[in-house]
C-alpha cells in the first residue's frame, strides 16, 4: 500500500519531475566547456580558489588577489570538494551549480504552487528551467545559483510556516536564508519578501514569544557571514574601504541611470529571453492591478533592482546582478498565464491545452536558439582563434613547467590552466600590465588570454623572449 501510495504522489508531481530534467538537460549541454565564456573571470577567480586549497588549507583562500577573504568560501569548499572527487575539471567546477539549478526549478514549482495553483507552478518552472539567461548563469562557477537557490528554499520554509506554524518550517527559513547570506552576502536583498511574508501570517500572535522569533530570524542569517566578515576586517582592515565605499566605483546619478536602463532594456531581455520578458511586460499592469496577491514575488523581484541603484558601475560590468529577479519573473508569468488559461479553458478547455503545449515547444526552441546566439558564442568565438584547443599554449607552459619558474599571464581563467599558484603565476590583468612585467624580465613564460597588440610583441621579442605556443612566449 504504501508503495501505492508513493506512486500516486509521483505522478501527482510528473510535470515537474520532467521540466527538472529538462532543466538539467538543457544545462548538461556546455558543462565541459573551458573557462572562456561570458563572464569567464568569475569561472576562472572561483576554480583557482577552489584549486589553491589543495595547497594552503581550506581555511585560506588564495586567487590571483592572493590570500583572498573578500567573499566567504562556501561556495569554493562545494567546488574543491567537486574537484576532490572528480579532479580538477570544468565540468566538476560547475556541479555545484548544476545541483543548486536543479534545486531551485523545484523550488520556484513548490512557491508558485503554494502562492497560487500547480498550474501556475508548471508554467514558472518550465520558465525558469529553459530560460536562456538562466541556463547559462545557473550553471556556471559563481555565487549567483546557490545563494538564489538558498533564497528561494527560505522564501519557501517561511511561506509554509505561514500556513500551518510549524516550528521546523520556521527553523528551516531561518537556516536557508543564513546560507543564502553566507554564501554571497547581497543575499540579505531576500528579507524584504521575507518581512512581507511573516507580517502577513493570518492568526500571528502578537507577543513576546512572537516578538523572539523575529528577533531570531533576523539575527541568525548575520551570525556565519558576520564571523566571517568580522574575522575578515581583523586579518585585513583595509577591506573596510572595499565592503562600504568602494572607491574604485564612485556613485553617480547619471550611471545610476544608465544603468538601470540598461538592465531593463538590455541585460534582463537577454537573460530572460525576449519570448518570454516581453510577456512578462504586458501582463505586468494586469499582475499590479492586484498588487496584495502578487506581493510577496513584485517585492522578491523589485528587491535586486537596489544592487543596480547603489552599485551602477559594477552591475555594468558583471550585468548577472539581477539574476535572481529571473526567478521572480518566472513566478509572476506562470501566474498570469495560468489566470488567464483558466478564463480560457472554461470556454474551449481542449483546444487551450493544445495551444498552450504549441507555445511551450515554441519557447523552448526559442530559448535554445537564443542560448546558442547570445551566450554560447562568447566562447566558440574564442575557442576557434588561433589556438589548436582553448587554452593549448596555458596547458603546453604548464606541462613544460616543471621547474616552477615564474610565469605571468592577464586573466584567472589563463590562471587556471597553468597551475593556479600565485607564488608562481602572476596577473597583470591588461596587455599593458603584460608589457610591464616582459620589461622586468623576472619571468621566464608570458602566457596572455588575449594575443596583445603589436606593441607586446615588440617587447617580447626585444627582451629576448621566444614564441613556443600561439599565446605563450619563453625566456631564451
Amino acid at each position: 500500500m504504501e508503495e501505492k501510495a508513493m506512486i500516486e504522489s509521483l505522478k501527482g508531481y510528473k510535470n515537474i519531475i520532467l521540466i527538472t530534467f529538462l532543466g538539467v538537460a538543457l544545462r548538461l549541454i556546455d558543462i565541459a566547456r573551458p573557462f572562456s565564456g561570458l563572464y569567464k573571470w568569475n569561472e576562472g577567480h572561483y576554480a583557482v580558489t577552489a584549486l589553491n586549497y589543495f595547497r594552503y588549507g581550506l581555511l585560506l583562500p588564495v586567487n590571483e588577489y592572493g590570500v583572498d577573504l573578500t567573499t566567504t568560501p562556501f561556495y569554493t569548499w562545494m567546488v574543491y570538494l567537486s574537484f576532490r572527487i572528480f579532479g580538477p575539471f570544468e565540468w566538476a567546477a560547475r556541479l555545484p551549480g548544476l545541483f543548486f539549478a536543479a534545486a531551485s526549478i523545484v523550488l520556484v514549482y513548490f512557491i508558485t504552487e503554494e502562492l497560487y495553483n500547480r498550474r501556475a507552478a508548471t508554467i514558472a518552472a518550465f520558465v525558469a528551467a529553459s530560460a536562456p539567461g538562466i541556463v547559462y548563469y545557473s550553471r556556471n562557477v559563481q555565487l549567483e545559483s546557490p545563494f538564489t537557490a538558498f533564497s528561494l528554499a527560505a522564501l519557501l520554509f517561511l511561506l509554509y510556516y505561514r500556513k500551518n506554524g510549524e516550528h521546523r518550517f520556521f527553523l528551516s527559513s531561518a537556516l536557508s536564508l543564513s546560507l543564502a547570506v553566507f554564501t554571497k552576502y547581497v543575499a540579505i536583498l531576500t528579507l524584504p519578501a521575507l518581512l512581507w511574508i511573516w507580517f502577513e501570517k493570518e492568526g500571528r500572535k502578537d507577543g513576546k514569544t512572537e516578538n523572539r522569533r523575529l528577533i531570531t530570524y533576523l539575527a541568525l542569517p548575520l551570525l556565519p557571514a558576520g564571523i566571517w566578515a568580522g574575522l575578515a576586517l581583523l586579518i585585513s582592515p583595509g577591506l573596510t574601504t572595499w565592503y562600504v565605499s568602494k572607491p574604485e566605483a564612485p556613485w553617480n546619478a547619471a550611471t545610476m541611470l544608465f544603468a538601470l536602463y540598461s538592465a531593463l532594456a538590455n541585460y534582463i531581455p537577454q537573460d530572460m529571453g525576449n519570448h518570454y520578458y516581453y510577456p512578462f511586460l504586458i501582463v505586468l499592469p494586469l499582475l499590479l492591478t492586484k498588487m496584495r496577491r502578487h506581493a510577496v514575488m513584485l517585492i522578491y523581484t523589485a528587491s535586486w533592482l537596489t544592487l543596480i541603484i547603489a552599485f551602477p558601475t559594477f552591475y555594468l560590468n558583471n550585468s548577472y546582478y539581477h539574476y535572481p529577479m529571473l526567478y521572480g519573473i518566472a513566478v509572476l508569468l506562470g501566474a498570469a498565464v495560468a489566470e488567464v488559461e483558466t478564463t480560457l479553458a472554461g470556454r474551449e478547455k481542449t483546444r487551450v491545452k493544445s495551444a498552450l503545449a504549441l507555445v511551450a515547444v515554441i519557447m523552448l526552441v526559442l530559448s535554445v536558439h537564443s542560448y546558442n546566439t547570445v551566450f554560447r558564442s562568447y566562447y566558440t568565438d574564442f575557442s576557434e582563434t588561433t589556438e589548436p584547443t582553448p587554452f593549448y599554449s596555458a596547458r603546453l607552459v604548464a606541462a613544460q613547467n616543471t621547474g616552477k619558474d615564474f610565469v605571468v599571464t592577464d586573466l584567472p581563467m589563463s590562471m587556471f590552466y597553468l597551475g593556479g599558484d600565485p607564488a608562481q603565476v602572476k596577473l597583470a590583468y591588461t596587455t599593458q600590465g603584460l608589457i610591464t612585467a616582459t620589461k622586468s624580465e623576472r619571468y621566464t613564460y608570458v602566457v596572455p588570454y588575449y594575443m596583445g597588440n603589436y606593441t607586446l610583441k615588440s617587447v617580447l621579442e626585444e627582451h629576448g623572449y621566444t614564441q613556443i605556443a600561439p599565446r605563450a612566449w619563453k625566456k631564451k
